[in-house]
């Protein structure tokens, strides 16, 4: 069983080359190795791109995955899904531009995702690091409130889970020429969100996955500086609502959201 999709740039320069092989010998930066997974930047006719290459994670592992009640990942078929949903949803993130898979032991089975790089961009965990001392812009600071609150609205109405959903994971695209990370006041931020890895799609999304979401989301934004009225900024826009219904309506769904986020804190320390 084998699936292959390659852009038309990327026929071309694999052009009666194995596509799996070509592009486990590519030199570059390698952001990410474990266990039956390697994540690589590499350079190719003058343009950067990502690619997240699978090599099965074994029978122990599915198994473990299984005891454990959880669906095993089992290649890049997870991530290529996931970015075609969030196109769907009108939400920015990566763009594919070559997919196979081919195997047919699950424990075994070769996979790969090739993805434009995003550059020139910034992390929305290195943006806002120092904020914490140095306060930004009020209206550099509710844009990017805003915009996250309402992406994150649009992926869960739409029944989507990062379950991976931190600052680290947001890109901020600069302007080519570099000079500052936010557009214009009168813009908006321009945001995608990337690391779909793990990504859970389901038709009604319940609540445990949105609270999961939105926890780590606020996890990894406690040492960000931000005050009561940002978190209720965001509390507002994500529900959609004003906040008199929110804090009434919702109030039990932002407790366990605090009540996750705190405890993630205490178990895992400070987000970097």
């Amino acid at each position: 069983m084998s699936t292959l999709y390659l852009n038309e740039e990327f026929r071309r320069i694999f052009q009666g080359a194995d596509p799996f092989e070509k592009l486990r010998s590519m030199e570059g930066t390698v952001y990410r190795e474990v266990k039956g997974r390697r994540t690589l930047q590499f350079n190719l006719d003058g343009r950067s791109y990502f690619v997240k290459m699978h090599f099965g994670i074994g029978w122990r592992e599915v198994f473990k995955n299984f005891l454990q009640l959880r669906m095993p990942i089992l290649g890049a078929e997870n991530e290529r899904c996931a970015i075609a949903k969030l196109e769907a949803l009108g939400v920015a993130t990566m763009k594919l531009v070559a997919y196979g898979n081919r195997g047919w032991n699950p424990a075994n089975r070769q996979s790969f995702i090739v993805t434009e790089d995003l550059s020139p961009s910034i992390s929305l965990e290195d943006y806002c690091k120092d904020w914490g001392q140095v306060k930004p812009k009020f209206q550099e600071k509710k844009q990017l409130i805003e915009k996250i609150a309402q992406l994150a609205r649009t992926l869960h109405k739409g029944g989507v889970c990062h379950r991976d959903f931190y600052l680290c994971h947001f890109l901020l695209r600069r302007e080519q020429s570099g000079i500052g990370a936010v557009p214009a006041i009168d813009e908006e931020p321009k945001l995608s969100l990337i690391d779909l890895h793990r990504v859970l799609i389901k038709q009604n999304l319940g609540t445990r996955w949105m609270v999961k979401d939105i926890a780590g989301l606020y996890y990894s934004a406690m040492q960000s500086g931000l005050t009561q009225r940002d978190l209720l900024r965001f509390i507002r826009c994500y529900n959609g609502l004003d906040l008199r219904h929110c804090l009434t309506g919702k109030a039990g769904f932002w407790k366990a959201v605090d009540k996750r986020a705190r405890a993630m804190s205490l178990k895992l320390g400070p987000a970097s």
